[in-house]
């Protein structure tokens, strides 16, 4: 006789195969159980089963030798259709088994019991079985154990979920990881293009002005954008997107600030000790640099004279110092960084307070120097 369905099936087969453990291979946690409970109930034959559509499936065996049989012979279908444990002590006299194949032939099974594998929601996935092939019954202690077993194979049911639930979150948050790191890095290839495109557009508008004026002004324009870009591509080079190391960023940086070196200029020197910051702290000791250095390009060195400019980075006690020096004829006596409305120099104190550090400077003929200092 086939069993009939569970009166919720779909949602009982849906908390089923939540578990993941259909068709998985053989595992010593549940070998162990049907070993033990076969040898303290003195059965044959001991199951894991669980009752799938169309099929019973065996996550652990021992004495039957297959690992899945068709529902229509499966006795423990009927099994989770009642609410505790199933014993028949003769199948041959029982009207649900008396004319299953597995009763009436090959393997000739003649007892059953059947503790059940319940959700907490209440939901049959299957049993913990015993079998003999001849009539007998089961003692108080035997059905306890059989009960007992059934409670542990939940645990282990429950146990290998949340480990497939974690490992599913942290794989997801991995792979939602890398796509965000691929999204921010192609947000990064193409604003780098962006401002490459509007430098180019700078000065090629610069070369078709007449005005010496408005061509200043598109070069300094021109010139800041290429220095932002600059920066972006080195930040981009360093392949972090939380941490710089600053050493690194500053030489790379610097190294492609030279190609933007007028002729008077020998040579950019950088001595930037080893140290880790965060992004938003490098990129903007970057734009920094960036602005200074092209200050100390176009102004230090008048027609005629020649000289270096220098960066040094170093960790203090009280933090880091940035230090962007030249040699050039300095700046004019009655220069007040607080107090400058120039341009170039509005950029340099916005940078200043965005990484939150104060600036101080010094200048003379042969040494203009500005000093930056972490709070």
């Amino acid at each position: 006789m086939k069993a009939e369905l569970h009166s919720a099936e779909d949602f009982r087969l849906d908390a089923l195969r939540s578990y993941g453990i259909l068709d998985t291979p053989r595992e010593a946690d549940f070998d162990e159980v049907v070993k033990v409970t076969s040898a303290i109930c003195g059965t044959p034959i001991s199951v894991i089963n669980f009752i799938d559509n169309g099929r019973q499936w065996f996550k652990a065996e021992v004495g039957l030798g297959v690992r899945e049989t068709p529902i229509d012979s499966s006795i423990c279908a009927h099994a989770i259709l009642q609410s505790d444990l199933l014993i028949v002590p003769d199948t041959t006299l029982d009207h649900r088994f008396c004319d299953n194949p597995l009763v009436v032939s090959e393997p000739g099974l003649r007892f059953y019991a059947g503790a059940l594998l319940k959700t907490a929601e209440g939901f049959p996935l299957g049993t913990v079985c015993v079998l003999d092939f001849k009539p007998r019954e089961l003692d108080d202690t035997q059905k306890s154990f059989l009960r007992l077993m059934a409670s542990q194979v939940m645990k282990l049911l429950e146990l290998r979920r949340i480990n497939a639930t974690e490992h599913l979150a942290r794989v997801t948050a991995e792979r939602l990881l890398k796509e965000n790191q691929m999204l921010i890095r192609e947000g990064d290839h193409r604003v780098m293009n962006s401002l490459q495109l509007v430098q180019s557009i700078l000065s090629l508008q610069s070369r078709k002005v007449s005005n010496e004026e408005a061509r200043a002004q598109l070069d300094m324009a021109s010139n800041r954008v290429l220095a932002i870009a600059t920066v972006h591509k080195q930040l981009y080079l360093t392949g972090s997107l939380e941490e710089i190391e600053i050493d690194a960023f500053l030489n790379r940086l610097c190294e492609s600030l030279k190609q933007t070196a007028p002729p008077q200029i020998t040579a950019l020197n950088v001595a930037a000790e080893s140290a880790t910051l965060r992004s938003d702290v490098a990129s903007g000791l970057g734009l920094l640099v960036a602005e200074l250095v092209t200050n100390s390009f176009k102004y230090a060195y008048p027609a005629g004279e020649h000289g270096a400019v220098s960066v040094e980075f170093k960790i203090t006690p009280s933090g880091w110092q940035l230090v962007v020096s030249d040699e050039g004829r300095g700046l004019p006596a009655d220069f007040d960084v607080d107090g400058s409305t120039g341009f170039g120099m509005q950029v340099v104190k916005a940078f200043v307070r965005r990484i939150n550090a104060t600036m101080s400077f010094s200048s003379r003929s042969g040494l203009t120097e500005f000093q930056v200092n972490s709070i």
